[in-house]
């Protein structure tokens, strides 16, 4: 290796971005902004996970799912016939989003005079990286924007488990679907899998399914889940998973001796930076199991030549706002010495369910090992003129308020529209308004966002 090293003439750079998702985007565009010398890599189409894999394709399938459910809830208030979904169809409008991600985000960055190179990048020392074993390069700063990948299950047969990759390139929805693990992406794709027609199971291994929001309203998404004809099957520990007469089976407990058959098995089960192939070991990088190891100003604590955002760094959030945050936070260091500090701080998020659930700040949990006094303004939503026009089955709120200063700790909403008020409630928390303030304002009504004046005192 040291030998073709030497025969290389290395391309140097003053920023090298590794990957091409919304973080590595951002920032290179900044840095490129700001006359630094920029190139980026990427080993997968140009345009990362959220774009291409992630967040936007699966709103296409979610949309979907969301008129199915609402026709079916509307069906006995005049709405028919009752929807459902073209499969094939659907797969082609989300195509034709996607496959236009690769070819917009490399004329940008044609455009902006930034260097692209496509390959696999490995660290060969801590200021240089080989891209395709064929191309080396040096650079003041590094910045790894390689997101995440599934979690290795650990199990005998995983690779009879897809991904949600796979899911998002589904030709046809099978009759049969478990999902393995209870977080996001398998509650989020369930609810997708069940609107188009399938039999959906969901394997959790721990007691509650969303185990980063509060149970309270989680438990409301459970029943509203369950109604809907999604089985969840807690407390279960998969141990293997094996090709059975056509379809698969996946065992688990004790002795591997309970065991769920389906058409298709989708890894749900949590995600992990993509750190396997960069060979941070080289360029002497710290990481853990969730990305490289930064601190405050995003700059890797064992290497200051490398700073990483968005997925492939261990921060506490694996959001497409917190990545764009990164980003921003990361070129201005690179540019101007660090200074800027990363704000995970009420940052608010929400699982596509039908219907969603959303939530910013405090659980309760959280409020009361704070030692702040508050109480909490909790509640359904189905008897609303909101819920009962649209047929809503389940809805539910619980919002923290601190006692006397009317300050709003934590809003956690299950219900028609919850992804988009939560943002009235982060808005308020970020700046400072009481429930006071909020009171005060005279929301365009008849809204789903009006409904806020509810959750207060």
């Amino acid at each position: 290796m040291a030998n073709r090293l030497k025969q290389l003439m290395t391309r140097e750079f003053d920023v090298l971005v590794i990957g091409t998702g919304t973080s590595g985007y951002t920032l290179a565009l900044a840095c490129r902004e700001a006359e630094r010398s920029v190139a980026v890599a990427d080993n997968r189409p140009y345009g990362g996970t959220c774009a291409m894999r992630g967040c936007q394709p699966k709103k296409y399938l979610v949309a979907a799912a969301e008129v199915v459910e609402l026709a079916h809830q509307m069906s006995m208030i005049g709405i028919h016939p009752v929807a459902g979904i073209d499969w094939a169809a659907l797969m082609r409008s989300k195509t034709a989003f996607t496959s236009a991600v690769p070819g917009r985000t490399e004329h940008d960055f044609q455009k902006a005079g930034i260097e692209m190179f496509h390959g696999t990048c490995q660290f060969v020392s801590p200021a240089e990286v080989m891209v395709n074993d064929d191309t080396l390069m040096s650079a003041k700063n590094v910045v790894v924007a390689a997101g995440a990948r599934p979690a290795p299950l650990g199990f005998e047969g995983e690779h009879l488990v897809m991904t949600s990759d796979d899911f998002l390139e589904l030709a046809s929805m099978p009759p049969r679907v478990v999902f393995i693990g209870g977080g996001y992406i398998s509650m989020e794709f369930a609810h997708v899998a069940r609107a188009a027609g399938a039999e959906v199971t969901v394997l959790h291994r721990g007691d509650r399914v969303l185990k980063n929001f509060e149970p309270e309203v989680v438990d409301q998404l459970a029943d509203a889940a369950r109604d809907f004809g999604i089985r969840i099957v807690t407390n279960f520990q998969v141990c293997g998973a094996q090709r059975r007469y056509g379809s698969i089976a996946i065992h688990g407990n004790k002795d591997c001796a309970d065991v769920y058959q389906a058409d298709l098995a989708i890894h749900g089960a949590g995600r992990v930076g993509n750190l396997e192939e960069l060979n941070l070991r080289a360029g002497g990088i710290a990481h853990s199991s969730r990305g490289v190891i930064v601190n405050e100003f995003l700059q890797s604590v064992s290497n200051p030549r490398v700073y990483a955002i968005g997925d492939a760094s261990a921060t506490p959030l694996q959001l497409a706002t917190t990545a764009d945050m990164d980003a921003g936070v990361a070129a201005e260091n690179i540019l101007r010495g660090n200074h800027q500090k990363a704000d995970y701080e009420l940052v608010p998020s929400a699982v596509f369910t039908l219907p969603p659930l959303a939530g910013v700040g405090m659980t309760e949990s959280q409020a009361s090992e704070s030692g702040i006094r508050f109480h909490i303004n909790r509640g359904t939503m189905t008897g609303w003129a909101s819920s009962r026009r649209i047929g809503q089955k389940h809805g539910f709120y619980k919002v923290l308020v601190e006692d006397g200063t009317g300050r709003i700790l934590g809003a956690h909403l299950f219900g028609h529209n919850a992804a988009e008020a939560i943002n009235i409630f982060a808005l308020a928390m970020k700046f400072g308004l009481t429930t006071r303030d909020l009171k005060k304002v005279l929301w365009a009504y008849p809204t789903h966002v009006s409904d806020v004046k509810y959750m207060l005192d």
